[in-house]
């Protein structure tokens, strides 16, 4: 029976594999998402490395991923912390294949680094200011040779369309490391996203929320409340336009269940707007500062 169930779990498994995850809702290309989509594009076709640089949740990772979509490229990309150690993105031998075939090709599992370079594919450092600088150091050859040793293999040398974009969170943001000289001047392309404006995120929540059917009145009470975030002194880190959308799809699918749209958006906000907020001020708890702004905004 075990074995049974095994088996098709490998089938399915089988299944779910695809080459490259497809982008399932219109990105909205307005405003500063145009003008960074542009920029990130005309950088890629000059040759010059990019970095787009914003807070969590605005949209850095989804443009990157429209420009590989776009441009035909694979898409391959690494979350940074401290943990990334080079084999991460380099790939490493495995022992098994070693001791059978020797230190070769055939022993050798690629990286995402390297299947990029490779496939002339589009490599995103996502958060590379999380990176040590021991892994830091890593990208220098691949950025700016655009080749990598690898030992004892040889020189392996990138495609013509192998690109490199990374992303990087405010400097000011906690538990990040400073980006190199050495890197940073081996990109030359710096790309600045803030929260988008009312109309464009607006446009964003309801893009991304399946069967919209709020009324007008409930969608602006939504922004308002995410956007009063970003105007709270006591917070280091608001809502971003991620948290808008996970609460207009909770209110919209559950809305029948409450007496009217505040008491829907007045129970799910405290469990979405907590998630990603950090407190500055002494004294104060998330869930008070959410309760002043959702209680403001709902009278």
């Amino acid at each position: 029976m075990l074995a049974e169930r095994e088996q098709g779990f490998r089938k399915m498994l089988e299944k779910s594999i695809v080459e490259n995850i497809k982008i399932e809702h219109k990105v909205i290309l307005k405003g500063q998402y145009r003008t960074a989509y542009d920029l990130l594009k005309d950088s890629l076709d000059t040759g010059i490395t990019p970095c787009l640089v914003g807070p969590p949740g605005v949209g850095k990772s989804l443009l990157a991923r429209k420009v590989a979509e776009d441009t035909g490229r694979s898409f391959h990309e690494v979350f940074f912390d401290e943990n990334v150690t080079p084999s991460r993105l380099i790939g490493s031998f495995d022992p098994a294949l070693v001791v059978r075939n020797g230190r070769n090709i055939s022993s050798f599992e690629p990286g995402p680094l390297i299947r990029a370079m490779v496939e002339g594919g589009l490599f995103v450092a996502q958060e590379l200011n999380r990176a040590t600088e021991f892994c830091q150091n890593s990208l220098i050859a691949p950025l700016e040779e655009r080749h990598y040793h690898l030992f004892p293999i040889g020189m392996v040398k990138a495609h013509e369309n192998f690109a490199f974009v990374s992303t990087q969170n405010p400097i000011e943001t906690a538990g990040t490391y400073r980006l190199s000289k050495v890197l940073v001047d081996r990109m030359g392309s710096w790309i600045r996203l803030d929260y988008p404006d009312k109309e464009t995120e607006m446009e964003i929540i309801k893009e991304n929320t399946p069967a919209f059917s709020l009324p007008e009145s409930a969608l602006n009470k939504i922004y308002d409340i995410v956007n009063a975030t970003r105007n709270t002194a006591s917070l280091e880190i608001p809502a971003s336009p991620r948290s808008g959308i996970f609460l207009t799809k909770l209110v919209n699918k559950y809305i029948e269940r409450f007496e009217d749209e505040d008491a829907a958006i007045r129970f799910f906000a405290p469990a979405v707007l907590s998630k990603e907020m950090r407190v500055r001020e002494e004294g104060k708890t998330i869930n008070m500062i959410i309760e002043e702004i959702v209680t403001k905004r709902l009278e």
